[in-house]
């Protein structure tokens, strides 16, 4: 177990995850789903009120940078139409079951439900990246996500205290961006077969 502080370490890493992704959107060789990257900006923030309600201290933050890198990427993805990705009708209906996430977290009083319902909206939100990461490798940035994993596997390891509010959206981070990362590094195997 590492000391607490090193959850701001992991989160300092993993939004240089972030801001990779955001660097390369910006150069048009990442193409991010708007509705995945918006909706991951909107439902860690929820998290984050949702953990400081609880007087979750230095996990918290990283739940406030996965929130706010993903609002610059959708920014960033207007600027440059080499990064745009056209959004599918099953990405509509993954965003509708999302914010149901969102609307069940705002009726309930309790923080670990909100934090369940608002992990479950994040999981329908990243759906539609995750098939584009499978199907279109090449569209994503494998560095970027590798990054992040090993920023929210540091957090992880600083958990102090194994409960559903200190480790379960932060573990999440971890398992889902590892995913990625496998996933868009077939893409940069391929580059190096064909370039």
């Amino acid at each position: 177990m590492l000391p607490e502080y090193f959850a701001i370490i992991g989160a300092i890493i993993g939004s240089l995850g972030g801001f990779y992704y955001l660097y390369e959107t910006i150069a048009g060789k990442a193409q991010p789903n708007r509705i995945t990257w918006l909706l991951w900006g909107i439902f860690p923030m929820v998290i984050f009120v949702a953990q400081r309600a609880q007087g979750v201290e230095g996990l918290s933050w990283a739940s406030f940078v996965a929130g706010f890198t993903p609002l610059l990427v959708v920014t960033a993805s207007f600027f440059n139409e080499k990064a745009y990705w056209k959004s599918e009708p099953r990405d509509y209906v993954l965003m509708a079951a999302a914010f149901v996430g969102i609307i069940l977290w705002a009726v309930t009083a309790n923080p670990n439900i909100a934090l369940l319902f608002s992990l479950l909206a994040d999981m329908l939100a990243g759906i539609p990246t995750l098939i584009k990461s499978y199907r279109h490798p090449r569209s994503e940035s494998w560095i970027a996500y590798a990054i992040s994993t090993i920023g929210f596997g540091t957090s992880f390891l600083s958990v102090q205290t194994y409960n559903f509010e200190n480790t379960a959206f932060v573990a999440y981070l971890f398992v889902l961006n590892g995913a990625f990362a496998v996933l868009a590094s077939r893409g940069r195997a391929h580059r190096q077969a064909t370039g």
